[in-house]
């Protein structure tokens, strides 16, 4: 057996010869989607044979819904303590997660999971380390009445709090139009899934895979002709 050269912990299961394989096949994606983007330095592809789409912000925002999510992703008292919300453990100041191995939730209980970025989590494939959770909408509401995160009791628990507030009772209704009770469990998280969407990070290389060929310095492009030729 190989010690492994990267989790320095042992004996690793794989052999050399798997590793190297799947390090392999991990540059070949990387290499292929990088070159799909590019026909050569400065060469921009059609946009319907991009593989991977570029960062943009949603086509369609509710602004009613989105400010209601803003609020309710930084309100505290969706949780048992009063203290915690969803920003506790995804900072839009520290780059939408808290920068510690595992976050700390209710009673300052050490959670068994690292905290992952916010930041343009709407375009990922699934939700949560482990994919339970189809979209932001869904994922929402998990924290919330997680015991070791936000600790609440039950949804139930949770409308009650909102529907006690005059000014939630009205952002409900005004972002749920036509709603008898748009104060439900469900409209939370498509709330603060609504506010997640918008907290996207574009950059100059978004723009470039959307055909701004100008979005890439020169030293950049190099660098782009170098990677791909390197295979």
């Amino acid at each position: 057996p190989n010690r492994c050269p990267i989790c320095r912990l042992g004996v690793c299961r794989e052999s050399r010869a798997a590793r190297g394989a799947k390090m392999r096949v991990r540059k070949l994606s990387l290499t292929l989607a990088a070159a799909a983007a590019v026909a050569a330095a400065g060469m921009v592809v059609a946009q319907d044979q991009e593989p991977i789409q570029p960062i943009a912000p949603p086509a369609q925002i509710n602004l009613g819904l989105v400010e209601l999510g803003k609020k309710l992703y930084f309100d505290p008292r969706l949780s048992k303590s009063g203290f915690i919300s969803c920003n506790s453990c995804h900072n839009l100041s520290m780059g939408g997660t808290d920068n510690i191995p595992t976050s700390i939730g209710d009673k300052w209980q050490q959670g068994p999971i690292n905290a992952p970025t916010v930041l343009n989590s709407s375009l990922n494939v699934a939700q949560f380390w482990d994919g339970r959770a189809a979209d932001v909408e869904e994922q929402a509401k998990g924290p919330i009445l997680n015991p070791i995160e936000m600790g609440m009791p039950d949804s139930a628990a949770v409308l009650v709090h909102l529907r006690e507030s005059p000014a939630y009772v009205t952002a409900f209704r005004a972002a749920f139009p036509g709603e008898r009770d748009p104060i439900s469990y469900d409209n939370v998280g498509r709330a603060i899934g609504a506010f997640e969407r918008g907290l996207v990070t574009p950059s100059p290389w978004d723009r470039f895979l959307a055909g701004d060929s100008t979005a890439l310095t020169t030293d950049q492009r190099k660098g782009l002709r170098a990677f791909l030729n390197a295979g």
